[in-house]
């Protein structure tokens, strides 16, 4: 059989009646490059039934020709399980001078995974590297260890996919087998047709396998969108080719051969037969027109466009969702589809902000609470290997993130009660507990908390009955419950521990002995099964209780009675699986159904919604990297094996054509776009002062700072008085004074909260230097006299997460400077009975220096409207300017 390539410059050339796609090739099966150009191609399929035949992707085939065996989730995890076995005999055997190499190999395990996957499905083998070719002090050394131990499960697990490479059967009836197999799968899903998830068909059910037959009768195979090809793609393609016409069907304009450039040399145009659709030419977008001839060697079209200019993340999405309110009737009704080159990278926070839904074809266990407390209860112990002893130690390692992730999973109970009821507390109480890790820090610094916590309470309550009766008796008697941990009651104080106490019986019973014991995988996964999805499947409802049975089902899928391995190894192998990276070694998968990575531009041309938005197009952005790592193979040791197994050079090539690629992509997405917006950020996560892409800035594209948006708010219909006079609450002068500060940050405090609380280290100190100059004057009363060494031991105790260093620098800042000795009005505050010291204003409004400033520099009493903010440079020390829609940041105050 031979290869040839059909061109078309867009799609409406593959739909005419008297195109070459149409007469002789549109009942063959479509095999996609991609699972985006397969969903974009059922798109337009739902439209227009311009072909018959099944549309199947490359990876979806793959899956079935190399089987179970080795394409599964199940599979890479026993994989990974057993190189973890390998690594850690290397480590316990090693003299010590390969301890680097072997530290730096199992923080990079799944990387070696790959890399050996990718060498078994081509073939390769260790005896095909001379060792003469690799220097002794390398890291490749090491890696042929490792290869050969790996050796047999690998070749073993392989076995149906080197079936069909070696053609031990004729590969027209492995590859009807393996279509088979697919159409049994699709039947096993009621809900294949019309969705995108990774098994869908664009036929009726009930006909699929006959729409298969008679496809493969026409001994043509269309291969769709292999804008660049992978070894062992072209493995796959050269076993085909012997029993079928391939026939590579792309994007292409022979006029353009610098932006085709990825196109042309994968494909071979030029040294195979290459066709076009129909021999007339397309109109082309401006946009691409420009792009094109700014890349072939200058343009003299000027085309007048601008890129969006955001500061940062929240910025682009408060002023997109702005947008989409002001816009709905836009875009025909359709909205913009955003297309970005930073979709993992910015996933998480567009869904956090209801910017775009979840999306409903995620796989990620962690996406789900219950899949996250799965993940967090094996990362509680974690191995360290010292590099100049070789010993390797275990220690617990209990995070504030894992016992939050825990506790709001809805799996976690003490006698039936779900601790997500403690969330905010335990929440409050972290601060205080910063840098323990193990178990027994935590119950002795909760208890450490509770002790302090009453010897306080007892002490006051000695001189002041009325101290715990109401808010405002314990806001002027507990100055020290500004601290968020000491605002938390002794009742949830011992339900949190009561909490971690459960998850340590948890813990305890799934990894006794974790260090040494090794266990069968299903038992380990039955007592999973026991001890936490069973007690979760009871306690979550509807679509939730699905989602537990489903993990469980995917939990069942992975038990394996072949081999045992160790407790940390298979904690370190369910991590990966639970993330979902397992699956990541398969291949790509799109974002969501709203939000698409940039590889995904393939399928624009297909989609029934052509408006896109190009998202986060930076510099650092694009090109897209295309370096394809098989680390720690060298480049020397890969130009030794292509000249044995030639398809290695196409991992080459695919490098140094990351800018043709990125080239390619972009003209699809100009020249199919009906309308097209182009944005980026100045400052993404740690990345700053970024700038547009040079490829869009080389279109002309000028950049354009959007204004941040004020926020709208629905007008509420509420039946009650139209606002809040002050003087009706009967607080006292201090909470008086910050709602005169910032009304709305008064309710934060007295109307959301109990009282004025501070959670973050950045006020903590704060709080301390005032604790010191000011508490003691204020137990003084009368006397009123500045000794904060005789305080400070009691000061001390509070902040038990701090190292002495630190408390010394605070203590001696405060003590040495101006601010050392504020002027305490000696005025008592009287409440139901009783007198306080007017200090606590220097407490609960720290440190903005409004405790004592005169009226002229607050508002008014009769003007506070507590629904109102205030705002200015003083919201960095206000304790909710996170969750505040008015705050004032001091990068805002920079920027004037």
């Amino acid at each position: 059989m031979t290869r040839k390539i059909l061109t078309y410059q867009a799609p409406s050339q593959l739909f005419r009646s008297d195109s070459l796609f149409q007469q002789e090739y549109g009942d063959c099966l479509h095999i996609a490059a991609t699972s985006s150009l397969k969903s974009g191609l059922g798109e337009s399929l739902a439209v227009s039934r311009w072909f018959s035949a099944p549309i199947i992707t490359f990876r979806e085939l793959f899956t079935e020709l190399a089987g179970p065996r080795w394409s599964s989730s199940k599979a890479q995890l026993r994989q990974f399980l057993f190189l973890s076995d390998v690594l850690a005999d290397l480590w316990n055997a090693d003299s010590g001078k390969n301890r680097l190499k072997l530290q730096a190999m199992e923080r990079n395990q799944l990387q070696i995974l790959q890399t050996l996957r990718v060498l078994t499905e081509l073939g390769i083998k260790p005896y095909h590297i001379s060792l003469d070719v690799i220097r002794d002090s390398s890291s490749e050394i090491l890696f042929l260890q490792i290869w050969k131990k790996m050796f047999n499960l690998l070749t073993r697990d392989s076995s149906g996919l080197h079936s069909f490479l070696n053609a031990d059967k004729q590969a027209d009836e492995l590859l009807k087998d393996a279509l088979r197999r697919w159409s049994e799968a699709l039947l096993d899903k009621k809900d294949a047709q019309g969705t995108i998830h990774r098994t869908t068909s664009n036929i009726p059910l009930d006909s699929v396998q006959q729409s298969i037959t008679s496809s493969l009768e026409k001994k043509s195979l269309i291969l769709h969108g292999f804008y660049f090809i992978t070894p062992i793609q072209q493995r796959v393609f050269n076993e085909l080719e012997k029993d079928y016409e391939l026939i590579f069907l792309n994007t292409y304009d022979e006029r353009f051969p610098n932006t085709f450039e990825t196109v042309k040399d994968f494909l071979g145009i030029g040294v195979f037969e290459t066709l076009r659709s129909t021999d007339d030419d397309v109109p082309i977008h401006p946009l691409a027109v420009k792009l094109i001839e700014s890349l072939e060697g200058g343009s003299s079209i000027s085309i007048d466009s601008v890129a969006d200019r955001y500061v940062d993340l929240p910025h682009f999405i408060q002023s997109e969702k702005a947008r989409l309110r002001d816009d709905k009737n836009g875009t025909q009704g359709m909205g913009y589809q955003l297309i970005t080159p930073r979709a993992k990278q910015v996933e998480e926070q567009l869904i956090a902000n209801e910017f775009v839904p979840f999306p409903k074809n995620r796989k990620k266990l962690t996406d789900y609470p219950v899949g996250r407390f799965l993940y967090r209860l094996h990362q509680i112990k974690s191995q360290n290997n010292n590099v100049e002893t070789g010993k390797v130690t275990f220690a617990e390692n209990i995070t504030s993130e894992i016992l939050l992730d825990c506790f709001s999973s809805g799996c976690l109970f003490v006698k039936g009660e779900d601790m997500r009821n403690y969330v905010k507390s335990l929440e409050r109480i972290l601060p205080y507990c910063e840098g323990v890790n193990t178990f027994d820090q935590w119950f002795k610094r909760i208890e450490s908390l509770e002790n302090e916590k009453a010897s306080w309470e007892e002490e006051v309550l000695k001189k002041n009955s009325k101290s715990l009766s109401d808010r405002i008796h314990r806001f002027h008697s507990f100055p020290m419950r500004l601290l968020s941990y000491f605002s938390v009651e002794t009742e949830d104080l011992i339900k949190i521990k009561s909490g971690i106490e459960a998850l340590y019986n948890i813990h305890s019973a799934l990894f006794s002995d974790f260090e040494k014991k090794k266990v069968n995988m299903t038992v380990h996964l039955q007592e999973i099964e026991r001890l936490v999805l069973k007690n979760a499947e009871n306690s979550f409802e509807g679509e939730e209780k699905e989602i537990v049975r489903k993990i469980i089902a995917d939990i069942n899928n992975i038990k394996d009675t072949e081999l045992e391995f160790s407790l940390k190894d298979i904690s370190k192998g369910l991590l990966f699986y639970l993330k979902g990276t397992l699956e990541e070694l398969a291949g790509e998968e799109n974002f969501g159904e709203k939000v698409y990575s940039f590889d995904s531009a393939d399928a624009a041309p297909f989609r029934s919604n052509r408006n896109f938005h190009l998202a986060f197009a930076d510099q650092k952005a694009l090109p897209i990297s295309q370096d394809y790592n098989i680390w720690p193979i060298s480049s020397g040791l890969l130009s030794y094996l292509e000249k044995s197994f030639p398809e290695l050079t196409l991992l080459t090539e695919r490098k140094q054509k990351s800018n043709s690629i990125t080239r390619y992509l972009l003209y699809v997405l100009f020249h199919s776009a009906d309308d097209i917006r182009i944005s980026f950020t100045e400052n993404l996560g740690k990345e700053s002062r970024l700038q547009l892409a040079l490829y869009l800035k080389l279109i002309g594209f000028k950049t354009l700072s959007v204004e941040r948006e004020p926020f709208h708010t629905e007008e509420l219909s509420i039946n009650g008085p139209d606002s809040v006079e002050l003087e009706s609450l009967d607080w006292t002068d201090p909470m008086v004074r910050e709602a005169q500060v910032c009304p709305k940050r008064a309710a934060f405090s007295f109307i959301l909260n109990e009282q004025t609380m501070y959670h973050s280290d950045f006020h903590h100190g704060f709080l301390y230097t005032k604790f010191v100059t000011v508490m003691n004057r204020m137990e003084k009363g009368k006397k009123n006299k500045f000794e904060p060494e005789e305080f400070r031991p009691r000061i001390d105790k509070w902040f038990p997460q701090w190292n002495n260093m630190k408390k010394d620098f605070l203590f001696d800042y405060i003590t040495t400077s101006k601010f050392a000795k504020p002027t305490i009005s000696k005025y008592r505050i009287s409440y139901d009975e009783k007198s306080y010291s007017a200090g606590m204003t220097y407490l609960n409004l720290l440190p903005t220096g409004y405790a004592d400033k005169g009226k002229d520099n607050v508002i008014p009493i009769k003007d506070v409207a507590l629904h109102e903010a205030c705002p200015g440079k003083h919201c960095k020390y206000c304790p909710y300017a996170s969750i505040c829609r008015d705050a004032i940041y001091s990068l805002d105050f920079e920027d004037d």
